[in-house]
């Protein structure tokens, strides 16, 4: 097993540069991860690692007709971005619990506090006073969005990576801006819309515009103490508890969870849940 997971290393890091960051063709992007045996239902956290991180998806994704395969490869494009993301706000966590913990102690140094600053702006949150109730509101939005949400939200916001926002604009996540400079308009806009969905220049930026997002807007207040409250309490079934409060994503509301629920449950999305930071 160890010389296996060498070899895979030793191809992923020979590779060209240009493979790993974009694929002109679905078809050559599969023949990538089956040559490196990268399948979907036995990848280890190790491997998840060290996958590509595609900027842009293949630009015929929209031809892929077979659901299997479809499904395969937007869980292997998407998973290690959705993983690095969080493995970036986790640093940003570390950072802020272990400054926490010298702030009980004693005074912070001149970097602490600025480390501290940095991180309010970050989140959006008021520095003026650095107190506990300030660490606090920090722990509450710095923290990792479970996998099996992230994807699932991205498989309705994307069309299973196939919509025309995901292949123009790198979209996952179907936010709006009413810049239309920065975005891509709707064809079936409403009149009275003035919205267009927001353009980034690779998947990376969609994702973490998404999670942060998620972390700092106002609407996601409850799921974000749901989420801390989860980190003490054993639910039953955590993910849904926060899937309720999602609701405020799509002006569908409720009908979105239960929207969001269903591709959850019916793609058995928790599995992914399995991979640890």
């Amino acid at each position: 097993m160890k010389y296996k997971l060498f070899i895979f290393l030793i191809g992923i890091f020979i590779s060209p540069l240009s493979q790993a960051q974009g694929f002109k063709s679905w078809k050559d992007l599969h023949i990538y991860y089956k040559k490196n045996d990268l399948l979907i239902e036995n990848l280890t956290s190790k491997q998840l690692e060290f996958l590509p991180i595609l900027e842009k998806l293949p630009s015929d994704f929209k031809e892929l007709q077979d659901v299997t395969t479809k499904k395969k490869l937007f869980y292997l494009i998407t998973l290690p971005i959705i993983f690095q993301t969080n493995s970036l706000i986790l640093d940003d966590r570390k950072m802020i619990v272990n400054i926490e913990k010298k702030f009980s102690r004693t005074d912070l140094n001149e970097n602490e506090t600025n480390e501290v600053i940095r991180l309010s702006k970050k989140y959006k949150l008021d520095y003026s006073e650095i107190n506990l109730k300030l660490f606090k509101q920090l722990k509450q939005r710095i923290n990792i969005i479970p996998i099996s949400l992230a994807l699932g939200q991205a498989i309705i916001e994307s069309g299973w990576g196939q919509s025309r926002f995901a292949l123009e604009g790198n979209a996952l996540y179907g936010q709006w801006t009413t810049n239309e400079q920065r975005g891509i308009i709707p064809e079936e806009r409403d009149e009275d819309k003035s919205h267009a969905v927001l353009k980034f220049d690779n998947l990376e930026e969609s994702v973490k515009a998404y999670m942060h997002n998620i972390n700092t807007h106002g609407a996601y207040y409850s799921f974000r103490v749901v989420r801390r409250i989860a980190e003490r309490v054993q639910y039953t079934d955590p993910i849904s508890a926060k899937v309720k409060f999602l609701a405020a994503y799509a002006e569908i509301g409720d009908k979105y969870v239960d929207k969001l629920e269903l591709i959850i449950e019916s793609n058995k999305l928790r599995d992914f849940d399995r991979f640890e930071y």
